[in-house]
């Protein structure tokens, strides 16, 4: 008896399957395929956007921790020489585009390049710099250079200095702002940018 049921299931589960059977099931149909590339598109156009937003952040953010870190050599070494060091901001998509070979400056300075090796090509993002003109700091002459003298400070005059990175539409932007004689720095981002 137990020879009987093992060569029953031996008959049912070892039977081979007929080929016209396999073919049939084989793949995918075209209606399968066609409801697959239209939830891909779909997904894909609701997340462009998204990472469009999540690119243009992290440019911003990039251009402006390289000009805090520029702010920040610039006062350094102007600490460590014992001489005035001037930073410069130049306007590289200007029309024509101002040339700081032709225009060098008096004092010996740090050279940077805000295109974070490349990635930021020109328009991408704004560059602004300059002196607060209201107590809020809702406005600001746009000046090109800050100078930071022997001890590190900045004059009466260009307090607080701006340098503002922003969307050219301006809907993002992030400034760092020289705010103290003494040449502190903060950074800050939206509405308390001017």
């Amino acid at each position: 008896m137990k020879n009987l049921v093992l060569s029953k299931l031996s008959q049912i589960y070892l039977r081979p399957k007929s080929t016209k059977h396999q073919k049939a099931e084989a793949g995918f149909s075209l209606i399968e395929l066609v409801v697959i590339v239209l939830i891909i598109g779909i997904l894909s156009a609701i997340a462009a956007p998204g990472w469009n937003a999540f690119i243009t952040r992290q440019r911003i953010r990039t251009v402006n921790s390289q000009v805090l870190q520029a702010l920040q050599k610039a006062q350094s070494q102007a600490k460590s020489k014992k001489e005035d060091v001037m930073v410069i901001f130049y306007d590289l998509s200007a029309t024509p585009p101002i040339d700081p070979a032709l225009d060098p400056p008096e004092v010996d300075g740090i050279e940077y390049n805000l295109t974070a090796n490349g990635e930021i090509k020109a328009g991408m993002v704004t560059l602004a710099s300059g002196v607060c003109t209201n107590e809020n700091c809702t406005a600001f002459n746009a000046t090109p250079d800050v100078t930071f003298d022997y001890l590190g400070t900045v004059s009466q005059d260009n307090v607080p200095f701006i340098v503002k990175v922003s969307t050219p539409d301006d809907g993002l932007k992030r400034c760092v702002i020289v705010e103290t004689l003494l040449g502190g720095m903060r950074t800050a981002e939206g509405a308390d940018c001017p």
